[in-house]
């Protein structure tokens, strides 16, 4: 290999501005996300639904530790009545 040749000189230029390229276009640090006014109304009713639901839940497991949670067993049949006849 010789050191003098043209090629050579020629490729490491082109070596040294590929490397200063991608610092040229580096992306900023700060990053931001919006969310939609829909979006964060859609949140906000998921959070208040799963908090009910977690207060019903409770409900029901207290009123199954008191003994005092009963099933309608005609109400069963009936939603398997109807459930089979689909």
């Amino acid at each position: 290999m010789r050191i003098n040749d043209v090629k050579y000189g020629l490729y490491m230029y082109q070596n040294q501005t590929n490397r200063t390229k991608p610092n040229a276009s580096k992306p900023s640090n700060a990053d931001t996300v919006t969310i939609s006014s829909k979006g964060l109304e859609i949140s906000q009713a998921l959070k208040s639904d799963q908090v009910e639901r977690q207060n019903k839940i409770e409900k029901l497991k207290q009123q199954i530790a008191d003994g005092t949670y009963h099933v309608d067993s005609q109400q069963i049949a009936n939603k398997m009545l109807d459930f089979w006849k689909k």
